[in-house]
């Protein structure tokens, strides 16, 4: 998984809702005494956007507007916006508002926002460009066209969820913000202060939506509920994550005496108490009375659709948010015929290779995957080696650093996520592991570094900042090419390992579960969000593919929540498999597993359609 804090980046482009972030700058290194209006500065950018005689004009504009939406987006996307002229903006945790968001789905802010970018790419002639900006024109081109189309779904985005909500995300974004400097540290703890703000503009979003029936079902406000619940009792103790991450951050800031850092100690132990915890507790009486009158439905009721399907245009809003999660241009039919036909064959294989060798198939049944790795540092330095034959070596050495997650987060986060690094700063990198699901005993976390680590996220994202890319490229979303990329990787990575029977059985049947985890969690994504499926209908697919329906309840909930998140993965890794293949016959004998990455890699986060047409068609 990836990590991009608080909804992601480009928050009109790409999510065009929420986000919570921020950080001070400089201008050309001298400092302002008063920073700058962060609304005055965006509206100028949004003149020279309209005014932009190159296309690298407008792009630039474009860039420094998206990035100074809020002032985290902007601290996690460059370590000195100083150098792409950005000057120091007032702290702006968020750009959310509900009275603003509700005004502008009034007036339809969002369509004439789409319109003015529209009329503006359209006053550049795409032949005039380079090929390296006809990809950005063309990638921009399909964003504004497809943010246009999500925007008419005011309220469909559900802004609490256990594992996704905001609140579960913000001490994650938080404990990881970047403190460079005395003026970042005032900035996060400025911050802190506007967290009730921001809680209660969500607390007003989600009373809307449940006037218009929109609203998160017990099972899923219970979760959230019950995470809040595990965010106040850590925050009541004396060492919690804000408290202390902070505290290891402010010992690297340079230039700060002793005293200064103290001081900064105290006030920020002293914000966490008169700030965060009263926001959480508030969030947490707002959810807790949005529960039924018993408060007890735990589960999904067996019989009732919770899924998008059942809000009114829920399955238009789905193929929506498919086609932007996974990058790929088919048909939600299309994509529910092709995981169906994934899964029936991978399960043929496993039938096959439990007839044929039997020894192996009953090794996997008593066995997890060991790898005899003792260490995360280990494996990722294993791995560093292991890629060079097939995978093109890096211009750069990245750096990295594996932390744990936070107690008070294990149960909200995942088993382990990659910090997207600023892109100026691109070879500092940062790990998760959450140990209460992936630890040095369980086989899987050599994969899981594989898919987070080399040549996964961290891999994929130092190759392409290595090819010096336009800023706005490094902005634009596409979860489809980048977990699709750590999955099709993390299952190269199998073939990497060795095992204790001859043959590849035993790799093809621990790659096979991989896939089969995915296929099941995916299809029922379909089958809950665009089927209508309820949990008898999940349990009954479960059955009927020959599995016990124990975790029915539990992916339900998920996909509910979540929605195509599991296709990023899964869709995503069918789409890169099949360019693969296509291009496999195209170089036939000239074909190498090397020439295909580098050529993948360096058309760089895309939709599908786009890199077909860079690759194949017009390469």
């Amino acid at each position: 998984m990836q990590f991009l804090p608080s909804h992601k980046r480009l928050t009109f482009i790409l999510f065009p809702l929420f986000s919570f972030l921020l950080i001070f700058f400089t201008f050309l290194g001298i400092h302002i005494v008063s920073p700058t209006d962060n609304e005055s500065y965006r509206t100028g950018l949004l003149e020279k956007m309209e005014h932009a005689s190159t296309f690298s004009e407008f792009t630039n504009a474009l860039f420094c507007y998206e990035v100074t939406n809020d002032s985290i987006t902007t601290a996690y996307t460059l370590k000195n916006p100083y150098r792409y002229r950005i000057p120091e903006l007032s702290p702006k945790l968020t750009a959310f508002s509900y009275k603003e968001y509700e005004q502008d789905r009034k007036n339809q802010s969002g369509a004439k926002m789409t319109s003015l970018l529209s009329n503006t790419l359209n006053h550049f002639k795409s032949t005039d460009l380079t090929k390296q900006e006809q990809i950005t024109y063309s990638l921009l081109e399909n964003h504004i066209n497809l943010n246009n189309e999500l925007s008419k779904y005011a309220y469909y985005e559900e802004l609490l969820g256990a594992t996704s909500g905001v609140q579960a995300n913000l001490p994650v974004t938080l404990s990881e913000y970047p403190l460079h400097t005395e003026e970042n540290v005032k900035t996060y703890l400025s911050l802190l202060t506007q967290i009730p703000d921001y809680f209660n503009n969500v607390i007003a979003y989600e009373k809307h939506r449940t006037n218009l029936e929109f609203s998160s079902p017990d099972f899923l406000l219970n979760d959230t509920k019950e995470g809040i619940a595990t965010m106040i009792k850590s925050l009541k103790t004396e060492n919690n994550c804000f408290v202390d991450t902070f505290d290891e951050r402010i010992r690297h800031v340079e230039g700060l005496s002793g005293k200064k850092i103290k001081r900064y100690k105290a006030q920020n132990r002293s914000y966490v108490e008169k700030y965060v915890l009263p926001a959480y507790e508030e969030l947490y009486r707002y959810v807790n009375s949005s529960l039924s009158t018993t408060g007890k439905n735990n589960t999904p009721d067996l019989n009732t659709p919770y899924g998008l399907s059942s809000l009114p245009d829920g399955t238009s809003y789905y193929s929506l948010l498919v086609k932007s999660n996974t990058g790929s241009d088919k048909s939600v039919s299309d994509l529910i015929s092709l995981t169906d036909q994934t899964l029936k064959q991978t399960l043929g294989d496993v039938l096959n290779i439990a007839l044929t060798d039997q020894k192996a198939y009953l090794y996997y049944c008593e066995n997890p995957m060991d790898t005899y790795y003792e260490s995360p540092e280990g494996i990722l330095e294993a791995l560093s080696l292991m890629i060079r034959k097939d995978y093109p070596v890096l211009k750069k050495t990245p750096s990295y650093k594996i932390k744990s997650v936070p107690d008070s987060l294990a149960q909200s986060v995942s088993p382990a996520f990659f910090m997207i690094p600023a892109i100026d700063n691109y070879t500092d990198n940062t790990i998760y592991i959450n140990s209460l699901y992936t630890n040095a005993e369980n086989g899987n976390l050599f994969t899981t570094l594989a898919h987070e680590g080399f040549p996964g996220h961290l891999y994929q994202t130092v190759y392409f900042n290595d090819t010096h890319p336009d800023e706005l490229r490094q902005i634009l979303d596409y979860p489809g090419y980048v977990e699709g990329w750590a999955t099709y990787v993390e299952m190269n990575a199998f073939t990497f390992l060795k095992y204790p029977l001859p043959g590849d059985s035993l790799c093809r049947l621990y790659q096979d579960e991989t896939i089969i985890n995915l296929a099941l969690s995916s299809r029922i994504d379909l089958g809950v969000n665009y089927e209508n499926w309820t949990l008898s209908d999940v349990n009954k697919y479960f059955e009927d593919n020959g599995f016990n329906s124990y975790y029915g309840a539990d992916v339900y909930s998920y996909v509910v929540e979540s929605p195509a998140v599991y296709l990023r993965y899964f869709i995503g890794y069918l789409e890169i498999k099949d360019l693969k293949e296509a291009y496999q016959r195209e170089k036939m004998e000239a074909f190498t597993e090397q020439d295909f990455h580098k050529k993948f890699l360096d058309i760089g986060p895309s939709d599908f359609k786009t890199i077909r047409k860079y690759m194949l068609i017009n390469p």
